[in-house]
């Protein structure tokens, strides 16, 4: 899903042999219309694995937590991409509304403070070794 799919990048993936597999949704992916679509195609799965990785606001990635973490079954993962911009120098996005304070990883620990169902699994990240989304890989209990 996108707010937007430019003509080229619809037509490169609508070309590609795996285009039968791919499901393309143009919206905000946190506008009632997509959440409902989302939800929908999410039911014919038994394990549905969520990633997030639009808009890098707390407040948009928390209303995508709150949209979609509902959809992770129990031993299942939503994982929060981009989560290291908390770490980062506060100048490295001048030009993003995000930045250290206001971001992934802060909207994860807010999210995190208020859904006991879910925990940061510190042992795959760890497994990793370099990874864009530090404290954002968030397991499902159960």
């Amino acid at each position: 899903m996108d707010i937007e799919i430019r003509p080229h990048n619809r037509a490169a993936i609508e070309s590609h042999p795996l285009f039968r597999r791919i499901d393309m949704l143009e919206g905000s992916s946190i506008s009632p219309e997509i959440v409902a679509q989302v939800r929908r195609f999410a039911s014919d799965f038994s394990r549905p694995l969520v990633i997030l990785d639009s808009n890098h606001t707390h407040e948009h990635v928390l209303a995508e937590l709150n949209a979609y973490a509902g959809l992770v079954a129990p031993g299942s993962y939503c994982v929060v991409f981009d989560t290291f911009v908390e770490d980062m120098p506060e100048d490295l996005f001048p030009d993003r509304p995000w930045g250290p304070g206001n971001n992934p990883k802060t909207a994860v620990h807010a999210f995190l403070g208020e859904h006991p169902e879910f925990e940061m699994d510190k042992e795959t990240e760890n497994k990793l070794m370099i990874t864009t989304a530090p404290d954002g890989f968030l397991r499902r209990r159960g």
